[in-house]
């Protein structure tokens, strides 16, 4: 039996409906899926995001159990982290754990590559709003809604800036705030912003307002995995594979 160690969406600490329907999708004769709880926060009043990508690694590496193998998979915020550490894992955690994480499902990953995929399905344009990250050494399966902003932008794509602005911004107190200040000034000062504002990329703003509403209305991150059958295909790749 294998474990599918799957971390929900931000907002949805203890599971949403996409992670939800996934775990359903899978065969249960072969694998073991689990919600992994953790803080799934997006700033505001809450933790950051960087934080609560913290707690989501610190909840997966809890989570594995012993010797039995383990897939990692995620939504959203979650498949970010799943995906960070299926690298990790892979890279430098040789031994037991390396040897045992036998895959890596994501779902609307924000940092999935440009034409990282599945099989059977073409992949997504663009890649994730975070920018891009491979998972070598690990099986890894991407599912990507054309139009979701999280993971398939286009490069020049100014919504690429809430990515950048955002990693660690919080309100919850002045704390909160001096540390999303400071991290502001140190990627101007690093130049590790991605280059939205580039003359090149000027006239991808108009593109902005429609990606824009894809995430807010019209269900591009959300109901598309559902409706148009991402979820579904990604659980039959794990179903169909002989690991």
């Amino acid at each position: 039996m294998i474990d599918v160690l799957i971390l929900p969406g931000t907002g949805f600490p203890r599971g949403d409906g996409i992670s939800l329907a996934f775990a359903d999708a899978l065969d249960l004769s072969k694998f073991r899926p689990r919600i992994v709880e953790y803080a799934a926060a997006y700033g505001g009043l809450d933790m950051p995001y960087a934080e609560s990508r913290y707690t989501g690694r610190r909840a997966l590496l809890q989570a594995i159990t012993g010797y039995r193998p383990f897939v990692l998979g995620g939504y959203s915020q979650g498949a970010g982290i799943a995906g960070n550490l299926a690298v990790e894992i892979a890279q430098h955690m040789p031994g037991v754990m390396s040897d045992h994480l036998v895959g890596c499902a994501l779902i609307a990953d924000p940092s999935r590559p440009i034409g990282a995929g599945m099989p059977h399905r073409p992949p997504a344009p663009g890649y994730g709003i975070a920018g891009q990250r491979a998972v070598s050494g690990v099986p890894t399966w991407w599912a990507a809604a054309d139009g979701d902003p999280i993971t398939a932008l286009p490069a020049g794509n100014p919504l690429r800036s809430i990515a950048d602005l955002t990693e660690w911004y919080s309100l919850a107190g002045p704390d909160e705030i001096a540390r999303w200040g400071a991290d502001l000034v140190e990627k101007c000062r690093s130049g590790l912003h991605q280059r939205w504002w580039s003359l090149d990329n000027w006239r991808k703003w108009t593109g902005a307002l429609a990606y824009a509403r894809g995430y807010l209305i019209d269900g591009r991150h959300t109901t598309d995995y559902l409706r148009l059958g991402h979820v579904q295909a990604l659980a039959d790749v794990l179903n169909r594979e002989e690991f």
